[in-house]
């Protein structure tokens, strides 16, 4: 999928008369060069009326104000990874940020400002330019914005947080058209919302996000086991998990071989020191005997390559998060049954544990930020992939009874919660009523109700976990 939209070539007289000065550019189906509604799930495209890549805040303004003029709903498209559509619009206007990816930074402050199209691969790259980083995610071609005001879990959680408690301003297009300025002096209430409300209140233009030193190289390790060794895997995951550091970060993921089609248990990890001390810290998942092994040393700007090949999967997909706070052997046992009797309707479906180090997570106190999941549980991706489209309904059963299990033997928010909000995109485009945005958010849904009221009463934004205004 390209990242970047052609000229516009659309003849002048055929657009609506709104759009006679916009910069960049606007597709109608008709335009083959241009339209493009592809996701990064297949089933998550929706044919849209109108696919506008926009080239400035004005354009944006423009779009929504189009939208609106025609009664059209809006969707936003930053890294189009979302499974469920919220990306997506039938018959409406889908404001695709892709060509609006540029990466500054004010290394007096250590700020940078990441426009709202940019991925995280590409703001690693540009940021990395200037020898400085920001707390981002693994995922290559996530948008930055959508992981951001979405909560934003990554390597650098034990030292610097989630994505969202590094934002310190924005700029953002309100459902009016409205261009506003968002940081603690402006529009402050709105900074407080953009931190975990995701897209409920505007089209993030700019994200100005605190800068940090990068680490000066990254250890990565991927150990392979065959499944009767996950007894053991889970004594040592459960023992390091005792003395891991902010630094270490680990992954595990159960999922079928992609050469033989055999079940495997796929560890692999990101931590900032060398190889040497890899090895030291994380040799006791070697000694289990694993049947491959791999240490390298990599650049710190070519951590997000680790995710490229899970995220190139050409297939559909549907996901969901679960929450965990016991990781022990007869759940995950179960859970790990439970996806293989999957598998041969959906082969590259994968469970995966995360291994961040959550600890800086509940030292924000939950009425600081509009982020709701302020505990130390860890979490997991519940991932059923390359299913034929008329076994979606099935998927999504088997999807759900899967993070029943992963989520079983916790306890407290743990057991009943949905998952990391990012991850539940399975719920987030179900907003006939506001159960789904109600639970997500919690205790903070009564003061998101005011702020919808206050920037978007009629609802324009409604795509996901869509607040209902107070």
């Amino acid at each position: 999928m390209s990242n970047s939209a052609p000229a516009n070539t659309e003849s002048e007289s055929n657009k609506p008369a709104l759009l006679q000065n916009f910069k960049g550019v606007v597709a109608t189906p008709s335009d083959e060069k241009t339209y493009n509604i592809e996701r990064w799930a297949p089933l998550a495209a929706r044919r849209a009326a109108y696919v506008v890549y926009p080239a400035s805040s004005g354009d944006i303004s423009t779009a929504i104000l189009l939208a609106r003029s025609q009664n059209l709903p809006i969707a936003i498209s930053g890294g189009r990874h979302d499974c469920s559509g919220a990306s997506s619009v039938e018959g409406g206007v889908v404001i695709d940020m892709r060509n609006m990816n540029a990466v500054r930074v004010d290394k007096e402050n250590m700020v940078g400002y990441i426009q709202g199209g940019t991925t995280i691969h590409h703001a690693v790259q540009e940021l990395f330019k200037y020898g400085l980083t920001t707390a981002l995610g693994v995922g290559a071609t996530v948008g930055v914005a959508g992981l951001a005001v979405g909560g934003g879990l990554g390597i650098r959680m034990g030292e610097h947080g989630l994505a969202c408690d590094n934002i310190i301003s924005a700029t953002m297009v309100l459902a009016n058209g409205g261009i506003v300025n968002v940081n603690e002096k402006e529009n402050s209430d709105l900074l407080w919302g953009i931190k975990g409300g995701g897209s409920n209140f505007g089209v993030i233009v700019e994200l100005g996000m605190k800068l940090h030193k990068p680490w000066p190289e990254v250890c990565t390790i991927e150990y392979i086991y065959v499944p009767e060794q996950l007894s053991a895997l889970v004594d040592e995951l459960s023992a390091w998990l005792q003395v891991q550091t902010p630094s270490e970060t680990l992954f595990l993921a159960f999922c079928l071989g992609p050469q033989d089609g055999k079940p495997y248990l796929i560890l692999t990890g990101m931590g900032t020191f060398g190889a040497d001390e890899g090895q030291r810290l994380w040799g006791r998942f070697l000694k289990l005997g694993p049947v491959m092994s791999k240490t390298a040393q990599i650049p710190y700007n070519a951590y997000t390559s680790q995710s490229e090949a899970y995220i190139a999967m050409p297939s559909n997909k549907i996901g969901c998060g679960a929450h965990f706070n016991n990781f022990d052997y007869e759940t995950i046992k179960k859970a790990c049954d439970m996806m293989l009797a999957v598998t041969p309707k959906a082969p590259m479906s994968t469970i995966l544990w995360e291994f961040y180090h959550y600890d800086l997570v509940p030292s924000v106190p939950l009425e600081a930020t509009a982020f709701p999941q302020r505990t130390k549980d860890k979490t997991a991706l519940v991932a059923v992939f390359g299913f034929a489209d008329e076994w979606l309904s099935e998927a999504r059963r088997a999807m759900d009874e899967i993070q029943t299990v992963v989520s079983s033997s916790s306890t407290g928010s743990a057991r009943t919660s949905i998952g990391y909000i990012n991850y539940a995109s399975a719920l987030a485009s179900e907003n006939e009523t506001d159960a789904n945005a109600r639970r997500a958010f919690g205790s903070n849904y009564p003061r998101l109700q005011e702020l919808k009221r206050k920037y978007d009463p009629e609802m324009v934004f409604n795509k996901w976990f869509c607040i209902r205004p107070a």
